[in-house]
């Protein structure tokens, strides 16, 4: 609407968002949701439907899965780039376990930052920088969304 591009800032989260899956979700459609409120607390951050960066990659990669635990989330990537990342977990047949994770992950900062620079856009804004992986828990690399971003 008329606005310079070079006040234009897109923002990245460094976050997921969370949402409980109902018995009635299924994989057909995008994304497979009927939500029942927000998502379970994670060990750091500690709120309902809020995971760090590191608190959802510990959800997609569980090499040393045991037996009785919940299955990991699967990631969900748009080719096209139009749509962001997303990572769920049906619910169980008790109508149990189900999550629905919309996040950023590297390579969704790293298509932002170009995007950014290709249109001569003002910048990016990280959103909240604490919540990236500051210790390299999900792959050795500290900060990846802040690495990706700075393209």
């Amino acid at each position: 609407s008329g606005a310079p591009s070079q006040k234009i800032v897109l923002s990245i989260a460094t976050f997921g968002r969370t949402w409980k899956l109902d018995a009635d979700s299924e994989i057909a459609g995008v994304p497979p949701i009927h939500t029942d409120g927000p998502g379970e607390a994670g060990p750091y951050v500690k709120t309902e439907g809020l995971l760090s960066y590191p608190e959802v990659c510990g959800k997609l990669i569980n090499p040393n899965q045991q037996k009785g635990m919940r299955p990991h989330l699967r990631k969900v990537t748009d080719p096209s780039k139009r749509f962001g990342t997303y990572a769920f977990r049906l619910p169980d047949d008790n109508g149990e376990g189900g999550i629905w994770v919309s996040y950023e992950d590297p390579d969704t900062a790293g298509q932002k930052a170009a995007y950014v620079k290709s249109k001569n856009l003002g910048g990016v804004a990280i959103v909240d920088l604490s919540l990236d992986d500051f210790r390299g828990l999900c792959t050795g690399d500290k900060y990846p969304i802040l690495r990706a971003a700075k393209y």
